[in-house]
């Protein structure tokens, strides 16, 4: 498979242009919420979510890599395994959106605008900058291993967070609606699919650099 690649000048302004943008879109929502409700703390709930948490991850990495893009040996501290595992979550973010939630959403305003950063660009933004420069190191297969806890600590999370407030924080994670067999069966394709990604990606890069 031939890599493409950008040089150092233009994957710099890449990243700016979509660190900006994101940093852009959860500050001005925080900014827009506080406005309309007066106050901002309740706005952070909204963290509970796995596109929040996942978009502030990879907003943070594009943020360190404009700042270290002088200095190779720290940024590949969080390059490898690791942004391998942040390509993976905001693809779940995407995919997950866009074929299980995106026909229950339809915001307007502000908040159309939010939502297509935040479940769209943003992930294919990181999955290109992935493409683009994750050619340094070989990923090892049983990297999977560890990228599949956060997934599924943030499922018990909301199981355990539906327990006691009765909000699931999505229709597939809510066991009162679904019941025990019904959860299970979502649970267990929603992971089987994050597996399979994992590994697609480990085998994308283990092709693109092999010796």
């Amino acid at each position: 498979m031939k890599n493409i690649t950008l040089s150092n000048t233009n994957l710099l302004i890449y990243r700016i242009i979509f660190a900006g943008l994101n940093w852009f879109t959860l500050i001005a929502s925080a900014v827009i919420y506080a406005i309309t409700y007066g106050v901002v703390l309740p706005w952070f709930n909204g963290f509970k979510a796995f596109t929040m948490q996942t978009n502030l991850i990879v907003t943070i990495w594009f943020t360190l890599a404009i700042i270290w893009y002088n200095k190779p040996e720290t940024l590949d501290k969080i390059s490898g395994p690791l942004k391998g595992a942040f390509t993976l979550y905001i693809t779940i973010t995407f995919v997950f959106f866009a074929v299980l939630l995106s026909s229950f959403y339809q915001p307007t305003g502000f908040a159309a605008f939010s939502n297509l950063v935040l479940h769209y660009i943003t992930p294919i933004a990181f999955i290109v900058d992935w493409v683009l420069t994750e050619t340094k190191v070989r990923y090892e297969w049983n990297y999977m291993l560890y990228w599949i806890i956060y997934p599924i600590c943030y499922v018990l999370f909301a199981v355990i967070h539906g327990t006691f407030t009765g909000n699931y924080l999505y229709y597939f994670l809510d066991i009162n609606a679904l019941g025990i067999f019904g959860f299970f069966i979502y649970i267990s394709i929603l992971i089987a699919f994050g597996i399979a990604l994992g590994c697609l990606y480990i085998a994308i890069n283990r092709k693109r650099t092999k010796n």
